[in-house]
């Protein structure tokens, strides 16, 4: 009979342990792919990888001359954006499935955290490299953005711009933002970030990632203001967890994400397929520890056989 309850608790216990432990195998599966699976990216997505990000061209000037239009489809040039206020400017596009309006999230959240307002403290130019996309898409991103900017009357310092390849790829060029269409994923590839330009259009200071602490926006706002350029030494410092100083190079950090969460789904998984091993053992060495007094109670002792 004991025998039996002993096989019925191990039974149990597989029951138990075992879905824990394929959904283990699962997610590394997924997660952190090895042998094959792991150097199947075709090799025209790992070039584009590598060439895109940014090069730090500091104190450089952004041309004034540059024409683009702007939502409502009129002809620009970035000269008139300079003159007495900073210039926030991301480079993305504005049908992005990716990251592109994930910063633009990031921003609006910094900024609304800033007494600062565009259009009297600072402007926006958030410029699209895809040379497809029209001023009605850039308006109807403005008004969402707008929307959830939420500070009615800083439309004016908010500016959402569209234009041919070769302007795009000349302000690019400036700021050193370096990006690639991925004919097999049919998206452009490109860093995540922003640049700071002083008021007279030159590179102050970049910002990398996804989000921006309000701080050091506000104070790459102010020194770009009073037209003081930032070190490269600075924004590693402060960014250096979205690039790697060894390959001056940006991981792909969507997936980095996700390998992040993967993480901490095993980790909590292996906790508790640690504690139900440990909880599952304790209560056998106890059902065992009980039975054997049992069986001792039931046995006649000696002086009761004498």
């Amino acid at each position: 009979m004991n025998n039996c309850k002993g096989q019925s608790t191990r039974v149990g216990h597989r029951q138990k342990v075992l879905p824990i432990l394929c959904y283990l195998l699962l997610i590394g599966a997924v997660f952190f792919p090895t042998g094959a699976r792991a150097h199947d990216t075709h090799p025209s997505s790992r070039e584009v990888l590598a060439s895109i990000g940014f090069d730090q061209r500091l104190n450089t000037q952004v041309p004034a001359d540059i024409v683009l239009r702007d939502e409502k489809g009129q002809s620009v040039s970035l000269g008139d954006f300079y003159g007495s206020r900073p210039v926030i400017l991301a480079l993305g596009y504005l049908q992005c499935p990716n990251l592109c309006s994930l910063v633009r999230m990031g921003l609006e959240e910094s900024l609304h955290q800033l007494k600062f307002a565009a259009g009297s403290e600072f402007e926006v130019l958030i410029v699209s490299i895809d040379p497809n996309e029209t001023p009605a898409e850039a308006a109807a991103v403005k008004q969402q953005v707008m929307a959830d900017y939420g500070r009615p009357g800083t439309e004016r310092g908010w500016h959402f711009l569209t234009g041919a390849h070769d302007a795009i790829d000349q302000l690019a060029n400036a700021i050193g933002f370096r990006y690639a269409y991925d004919a097999e994923q049919q998206q452009f590839a490109h860093a995540s970030g922003l640049v700071i330009l002083t008021p007279t259009g030159r590179v102050a200071r970049y910002l990398y990632g996804l989000e921006f602490a309000p701080r050091d926006l506000r104070l790459a706002l102010v020194e770009a203001a009073d037209n003081k350029i930032g070190s490269p030494v600075d924004q590693l410092l402060l960014f250096c967890y979205h690039y790697d100083p060894t390959t001056g190079k940006y991981s792909p950090l969507i997936m980095d994400i996700m390998r992040m969460a993967g993480l901490t789904t095993v980790a909590g998984l292996g906790a508790l397929l640690f504690v139900q091993i440990r909880r599952d053992s304790a209560s056998r060495a106890g059902a065992s520890r009980a039975g054997e007094s049992r069986a001792t109670a039931g046995q006649p002792s000696a002086r009761g056989k004498q």
